[in-house]
């Protein structure tokens, strides 16, 4: 085989991605998928044409069936869905046939996007973009004697889910958490109470209030302020009320009023 043969060859496999029989998804979001997410789904060819474009256009829209949630054994939505994920993207265009979840805790949880058309759904995790497929199970008909089927029953309880406030996935990297102007780097603030989080030393002291809103008359949580920092608070001293004259008292100012009178009254005459 000539060198150029043997590097067009190479290019070839390079752009097609490498073909791994089993991989273990040990660590969500550590190697996400790169390449172009709705372009992914042109590699499950065992998929009709067809459907593969009503996927894609419906990837490209974000009209997803819903948001799942991804756990060690199993995959929980208003649908049931079988437990296991297969043919999953990951890098930058390698594809795993089955994947293991068997190394995640019990309380191990990741969300993902759900797109299916005809029994053939997609799965995007929101953490990595690894795109993969998995399988809906069909509803079970209702069991006679009106008995009804515990997983049926638990997910008939399900609460109906908000649309996901997100971009539509696509290529390129993940952003970093952290980056400059990230959601992590602009987030502050508190309540400015001492005790609470988010307070500030010296800012005042929390006392509970009655009533919360809703609930009837009442006042909230109130904030008293407090002296600056070295103050000291002079004592309150009360007020000083006279005593009242005693009758004795009276006789002896009268008595002495007479004879000042008296007094002056001789200096006079004489």
């Amino acid at each position: 085989m000539s060198l150029l043969a043997t590097l067009a060859l190479a290019a070839s496999g390079a752009a097609s991605g490498a073909v791994l029989p089993h991989c273990s998804w040990d660590k969500p979001g550590v190697n996400p998928f790169m390449g172009d997410v709705v372009a992914a789904v042109d590699r499950y060819t065992d998929i009709p044409v067809a459907t593969r474009e009503r996927l894609k256009e419906r990837m490209k829209k974000r009209d997803y069936d819903e948001l799942v949630s991804i756990q060690r054994d199993g995959i929980k939505g208003k649908a049931q869905y079988g437990a296991d994920i297969r043919d999953m993207h990951f890098g930058a265009n390698n594809v795993c046939k089955t994947v293991s979840r068997a190394k995640w805790t019990q309380k191990a949880e990741e969300r993902g996007l759900v797109y299916c058309e005809e029994n053939q759904c997609i799965l995007v995790p929101t953490v990595c973009r690894n795109v993969s497929r998995i399988n809906r199970v069909p509803a079970r008909a209702a069991a006679p004697g009106g008995a009804q089927n515990v997983a049926s029953s638990a997910q008939d309880m399900v609460e109906p889910q908000a649309p996901l406030d997100m971009e539509p996935t696509g290529a390129g990297p993940l952003s970093t958490p952290n980056a400059p102007g990230s959601f992590a780097q602009v987030a502050g603030g508190g309540s400015g109470l001492d005790g609470l989080p988010g307070a500030t030393p010296g800012g005042g002291s929390f006392i509970p209030g009655g009533v919360g809103p809703g609930t009837g008359p009442g006042v909230g949580p109130i904030v008293t302020p407090s002296l600056p920092p070295g103050t000291v608070t002079p004592p309150v001293v009360p007020p000083v009320v006279p005593g009242i004259p005693e009758p004795e008292t009276w006789a002896l100012m009268l008595g002495g009023l007479l004879a000042v009178g008296m007094m002056a009254r001789r200096r006079k005459s004489a």
